[in-house]
């Protein structure tokens, strides 16, 4: 890159993370665009390209929905077409396929096939998306037994420790350790391992990203936390979380229940 393009290029990331921070997710993809038209277009740009309009297309229930849900499927086509074995592309676009509705672009038969591709990179990123497609398609036998491989090859890994951490997560989308965080809050195993994918999340630069609530963020911590045996801490999360917003239901509730 010539210098005064490099540094229009700081410029765009600076800008990306300010429009990130305030929502203007209309701005982020006008962005993105810019820096390919600089750069090149690359699997990680085209995936968070597609991300962002997905996030839109969902915001939105009108014909404007229909454009944001082309433009995401598009790009994450065209990342796969770059690099077949883009894992955060793979699983963003197995959960596409298989949520949108065929007459819109939707293909189930193509994201189980992207799924299967997925498991041959990453045991635990295809376990947990081949659960999800079933847990979507109400096959509950399907759905518990993936369920019980991702869990299974989640304690193989043993994630803990900031190093093992690191080389897990590298590979990942920046969300994907709320993900983990998520599943093994939800069902009360291997909290330890969700614990500290959520110690990840919030130590790494990337959480001056966050798109989600500090409350919720909170709440979440607190809820692993208690379930790892470590009471005290969790009130303390929790409190910070309602300090943060006294009428958070989710953490009202868990408050109420517990403390």
């Amino acid at each position: 890159l010539r210098t005064n393009e490099a540094s229009e290029i700081d410029i765009i990331k600076k800008e990306i993370f300010v429009a990130t921070k305030f929502r203007d997710l209309k701005k982020v993809i006008i962005l993105l665009n810019r820096q390919m038209e600089i750069e090149g277009e690359s699997p990680d740009l085209l995936y968070q390209l597609g991300g962002t309009n997905g996030i839109l297309a969902f915001q939105k229930k009108n014909f404007f929905s229909i454009i944001y849900l082309n433009e995401m499927l598009n790009s994450f086509s065209k990342a796969l077409d770059l690099d077949p074995y883009h894992i955060p592309t793979l699983e963003a676009y197995i959960d596409a396929l298989y949520s949108v509705p065929k007459i819109l672009g939707g293909d189930k038969k193509k994201a189980i096939k992207l799924a299967k591709r997925l498991n041959q990179i990453s045991k635990i990123n295809g376990h947990l998306s081949m659960a999800m497609i079933h847990f979507k398609n109400e096959n509950n036998e399907k759905f518990n037994f993936y369920l019980n491989i991702f869990f299974e090859e989640l304690s193989r890994l043993s994630i803990c420790g900031s190093e093992n951490s690191k080389n897990f997560f590298s590979k990942n989308a920046n969300n994907f350790p709320i993900k983990i965080s998520q599943i093994t809050s939800f069902f009360g195993k291997e909290v330890a391992s969700g614990l500290c994918a959520l110690n990840f999340y919030m130590e790494s630069s990337n959480f001056k990203k966050n798109l989600y609530s500090l409350e919720w963020i909170y709440y979440l911590k607190s809820k692993l936390t208690f379930l790892n045996g470590n009471r005290e801490e969790s009130i303390r999360l929790i409190k910070l979380s309602l300090d943060l917003n006294p009428e958070f239901e989710l953490s009202k509730t868990f408050f109420k229940k517990n403390f």
